[in-house]
C-alpha cells in the first residue's frame, strides 16, 4: 500500500526553492545564547524554505545547543530527521517535544515515525492521542487506518478510511486506501467505487489506476483491466508493477506475446522481480519455448533456491525438450518443497 505523506511543519508551508546563498551569516557571539538561539532558528527556517535540509539540521542543532527546550525548534528537527529517512532520529525528537507540550500535531508526527519504524501499536496509539486532542485530523484517521491495514484488521482500517473522507471528501488517497481494504474484505464492487472515485479525484495516482484494473480483473473484465493498467503505465512509465499486472491479464486472454512484452518490460525496470521472471517463462511455454521458458525459471531458481513452483515447472518444461533425467530431479525438488502435484509426475520417473 503506497503512502501518501501530510507533514504539518511550524516552517512555512511553501515549494523548495532553489535558494542564493548555500550559507547565512553566524549569529553574532556577543549576544546571549537565547538571542543567538532565535537567530539561528530563523537561519534554520530559511535553509529550509530554500530546499537545504541539511544546512536546515545543523542550525537547528546549534539552537538546541544553546536552548535545548526550545520546543519549536525540536519539533522541527523531529520533522526534518523524518523527511532525510532518520527515524530514530525523529522519534527521538518527538518524544522530547511531547514531555514539554502535548499537541495534536506531535502525536501525529511521532505517530508516523512509529509506523515507519515498524511499531504498528504504537503508531496507532499516537494517532488516537492526535484525535483526542483534533477529532478533524483527517490524516491521523487515514494513517490509524493505514497501521490497521499492516496488521491485518481490514474492517477497522475501513472505518478510520472512511472517517477520513468524512472530515475531506476529496481525500484521494483515503478513497483508494478504503478500496484495498474492501478488496481484502471481497466486497469487490465497494472496491471498484472506491478505487474510480481516487482516480477522479487525483488522476496521477497510478496506484489507484492499477488496483482498479486488479478488481476488474478479478471480476472478469480483462478488457477494461487492461486499460485501466494502460492508464497506470501512462502516468507512471516506472511503474513495473503494474506492467507485470498488465501482463497477468493478456495471458488470460491468451494473448502470450503481449504478455511476454510486458513481463520483459517489468524485468528491464526490476531485473530481479521473480514474479515477472515466472509468470515470462509461463507464457514462453504457452508459444512452445520450451528453452525460453526453462532460461527464465533457472533465473527464478537462483534468485530463490526454495522456489517450489519454479521447479515444477522448470520440470514440465524440461519434459518437453526430452530432458527426462532432469526433469525428474526438478520434480524430486518440488515434491520435497511441498508440492503434492509433483508426486504424480515422479510416478513416472525411472529408478536408477
Amino acid at each position: 500500500m503506497k503512502r501518501h505523506i501530510l507533514y504539518f511543519f511550524l516552517f512555512a508551508c511553501i515549494p523548495l526553492l532553489q535558494a542564493q546563498n548555500t550559507e547565512l551569516p553566524v549569529a553574532d557571539s556577543l549576544v546571549s545564547d537565547d538571542q543567538q538561539a532565535e537567530i539561528l532558528y530563523n537561519e534554520s527556517i530559511a535553509f529550509y524554505e530554500g530546499g537545504y535540509l541539511d544546512s536546515a539540521m545543523r542550525r537547528l542543532n546549534l539552537v538546541l545547543m544553546r536552548k535545548p527546550d526550545f520546543y519549536k525548534a525540536l519539533y522541527n528537527r523531529g520533522q526534518i530527521s523524518y523527511l532525510l529517512g532518520d527515524y530514530p532520529g525523529s522519534l527521538k525528537d518527538y518524544n522530547a517535544v511531547l514531555d514539554i507540550k502535548k499537541t495534536d500535531k506531535a502525536y501525529f508526527g511521532r505517530g508516523l515515525a512509529r509506523f515507519q519504524l515498524g511499531d504498528l501499536k504504537g503508531a496507532i496509539e499516537d494517532f488516537t492521542a492526535c484525535l483526542e486532542t483534533n477529532p478533524n485530523f483527517s490524516q491521523s484517521y487515514y494513517y490509524r487506518g493505514g497501521a490497521k491495514f499492516k496488521m491485518g484488521d481490514y474492517q477497522d482500517a475501513k472505518d478510520d478510511y472512511t472517517r477520513a473522507i468524512s472530515i475531506n471528501n476529496d481525500y484521494a488517497y483515503a478513497y483508494n486506501d478504503r478500496g484495498s481494504a474492501n478488496w481484502k474484505l471481497g466486497l469487490l464492487e465497494q472496491a471498484q467505487e472506491d478505487f474510480f472515485r481516487a482516480t477522479i479525484l487525483n488522476p496521477t495516482l497510478a496506484s489507484a489506476f492499477n488496483n482498479l484494473g486488479g478488481v476488474k480483473k478479478d471480476l472478469g473484465e480483462f478488457e477494461e483491466a487492461v486499460t485501466d493498467y494502460t492508464a497506470a503505465v501512462k502516468v507512471n512509465p516506472g511503474y513495473y508493477i503494474a506492467y507485470n499486472n498488465r501482463g497477468t491479464v493478456y495471458f488470460a486472454l491468451e494473448e502470450y506475446e503481449k504478455a511476454i512484452a510486458d513481463y520483459t518490460k517489468t524485468l528491464e525496470l526490476e531485473s530481479e522481480y521473480i514474479l515477472a521472471l515466472n509468470n515470462r517463462g509461463n507464457a514462453r511455454y504457452k508459444l512452445e519455448d520450451y528453452h525460453g521458458a526453462v532460461a527464465d525459471y533457472d533465473e527464478v531458481i537462483k534468485l530463490d533456491p526454495d522456489n517450489a513452483s519454479a521447479y515444477l515447472n522448470r520440470a514440465i518444461s524440461k519434459e518437453m525438450l526430452r530432458e527426462d533425467r532432469e526433469a525428474c530431479r526438478d520434480w524430486q525438488k518440488a515434491f520435497d518443497l511441498g508440492v503434492e502435484e509433483a508426486g504424480e509426475y515422479l510416478k513416472t520417473c525411472k529408478k536408477d
